[in-house]
């Protein structure tokens, strides 16, 4: 209940920044979980900037990208079904874009006993922005010129 009382303190704008975020998440769910990687292919849009190369160079992040992360990884959390980071990274770089902002999507290997884990995360002007900074440490990013591959293994 308590949670539920939070949402009382967010803008209307920030409300509807919320209930953007969660019907994002909803429709990527659905096209990852239920349709072939070619149907929903031409909706990620370039993936040019797959393999940054800004990594290292920080900037400070305008506040709206800083809003936009925390209101969708909240929506996140509280959504039906679990959203991975390929669905978060997938909402929230569309959800940039809306508003001008390039987010170049970046995805990782580690590792860990004998299973190894995938994992996505995003960055704008060089700065993890949907992830802590210490993932470019345990992930070792993949650096290849096959994107789609990838993005079928992590669907």
């Amino acid at each position: 209940m308590a949670s539920l009382a939070k949402v009382f303190n967010f803008t209307g704008a920030e409300l509807l920044v919320l209930l953007e975020a969660w019907f994002i998440f909803f429709k990527w769910d659905l096209l990852i979980s239920f349709t072939q990687y070619k149907n929903w292919r031409s909706e990620i849009g370039d993936l040019s900037g797959f393999n940054d190369s800004t990594k290292g160079v920080t900037t400070p992040l305008p506040e709206q990208v800083k809003l936009i992360i925390k209101l969708s990884e909240i929506a996140g959390r509280f959504h039906i079904r679990k959203m991975n980071c390929l669905r978060r990274c997938l909402s929230q770089q569309k959800m940039l874009a809306k508003r001008g902002f390039n987010a170049c999507m970046h995805i990782g290997v580690s590792l860990e006993g004998d299973k190894l884990k995938a994992h996505a995360w995003l960055t704008l002007q060089g700065t993890v922005i949907n992830d802590s900074e210490d993932v470019l440490s345990r992930y070792s990013e993949l650096k290849v010129t096959n994107e789609h591959a990838i993005l079928r293994a992590l669907k």
